[in-house]
């Protein structure tokens, strides 16, 4: 159970091998509307920061339909999807827990870059490039969101954890008091 705590982490690792942008975006996102993740990605702590990576975000899935757009697993692709990876990981990892959260998000990053690239191939040929690129979108926006908002559950729980357990250790401060 311990461990499970550090499963979107991991998770967002692989939005980040199809999507460099979008762990960034849709953790600025979610936080504009209330929620909050356990940490925040460097330069998402000003409203600035949080639609420039929304803007980045949309601007990748946008690019991707290109035929200029880059491969995913050329060496400069695959640096920047480490570093969004890691950097997503960190923020969706528990307090204490950031750095082991960057480093599962890589390592889930790097053959989620090259799977990723297969299935969209054999997706490409059952239903053409269009199609492919827009259902691919559409998965890895929903999973990458669900591993948001599970990381800010999981901080929500956490910190009322804190504050019950702060409560009672008041209570009993006050109850042993003459």
């Amino acid at each position: 159970m311990r461990y499970l705590n550090l499963l979107p982490s991991l998770l967002i690792g692989v939005v980040a091998g199809s999507r460099s942008m979008t762990p960034g975006a849709l953790i600025a996102g979610t936080d504009l509307v209330g929620l909050r993740t356990p940490g925040q990605p460097p330069g998402l702590g000003s409203r600035v920061g949080k639609a420039m990576a929304l803007v980045l975000g949309l601007g990748e899935l946008l690019g991707d339909k290109q035929p200029s757009a880059p491969d995913r697993t050329e060496p400069g692709a695959l640096m920047a999807r480490a570093l969004s990876a890691c950097m997503a990981g960190m923020a969706l990892a528990p307090r204490g827990r950031e750095r082991l959260g960057g480093l599962l998000a890589v390592a889930a990053a790097m053959p989620s870059a090259f799977l990723g690239l297969q299935a969209r191939a054999r997706c490409t040929e059952a239903v053409g490039p269009k199609r492919s690129a827009v259902i691919e979108d559409v998965v890895v926006v929903l999973g990458g969101l669900a591993c948001v908002v599970s990381a800010a559950r999981i901080n929500r729980q956490a910190g009322s954890a804190v504050d019950r357990r702060a409560r009672a250790g008041q209570r009993l401060r006050h109850a042993a008091e003459p």
